[in-house]
């Protein structure tokens, strides 16, 4: 019997699949199919995290995808401000959208034992090919549980939900593959919550597990 996966999360994938080599706001096409080609070589490889350089992202952007992906080595607020002081903070924002959908959907993938993520070539049709729309941020807000700015006003308590704020595109990206893949935004309220297979408690259990294992602090 082949393995069968839920329409909304194979929905949930493909779409993910071809967000990543789609124009974002700060990243063109080719820079994130370059960056997402960069986190998911590095989260599979035993050899370290030197990218490949190409698809116009700078180089100092591919290392630090790579770096995301593997989770290693560690990585502290003087790598991110020494990162972000070359390439942008709202350009970094977008970056850890995009590395956290790539693991995502390869980590599912290389788990149930199917090929992938193949990443679309950038003239595959229906693609938002091309430059970075640049479109202007939110006003924006320092918060004291992130290290980014977020969408202002920023949570005064636990604020893992506005990391990605910042950038709108990014923030919608991840959580619509969530929403299929772990919760629905609109079911975090209900602690009885399921889809009829795991409970909720399980969900969180298998949530708790992943977060730590990647320096999760929230």
């Amino acid at each position: 019997m082949g393995l069968t996966i839920r329409a909304d999360l194979a929905e949930a994938h493909e779409r993910a699949r071809t967000s990543l080599v789609s124009a974002g706001t700060w990243w063109s096409s080719g820079e994130r199919r370059a960056l997402a080609t960069a986190a998911i070589t590095a989260m599979w490889s035993s050899g370290g995290t030197e990218p490949v350089v190409g698809g116009g992202a700078p180089r100092v952007a591919l290392e630090a995808a790579a770096r995301l992906g593997a989770g290693t080595p560690h990585i502290g607020r003087a790598w991110y401000e020494s990162v972000a002081d070359e390439i942008g903070v709202l350009e970094y924002v977008e970056l850890v959208g995009l590395v956290a959908v790539a693991a995502a959907v390869s980590s599912l993938r290389r788990t149930l034992g199917l090929p992938g993520p193949d990443l679309p070539a950038i003239d595959t049709p229906g693609l938002a090919e091309g430059d970075a729309t640049r479109v202007p941020p939110p006003e924006l807000a320092d918060a004291a549980w992130n290290w980014v700015p977020v969408a202002a006003p920023a949570d005064t308590r636990a604020a893992v939900v506005q990391a990605l704020s910042a950038v709108p595109s990014a923030f919608d990206e991840l959580w619509h593959l969530a929403d299929a893949q772990y919760i629905p935004d609109a079911e975090m309220v209900d602690p009885r919550w399921t889809r009829g297979t795991l409970s909720r408690v399980e969900i969180e259990l298998i949530a708790t597990r992943v977060s730590h294992s990647r320096e999760c602090h929230y």
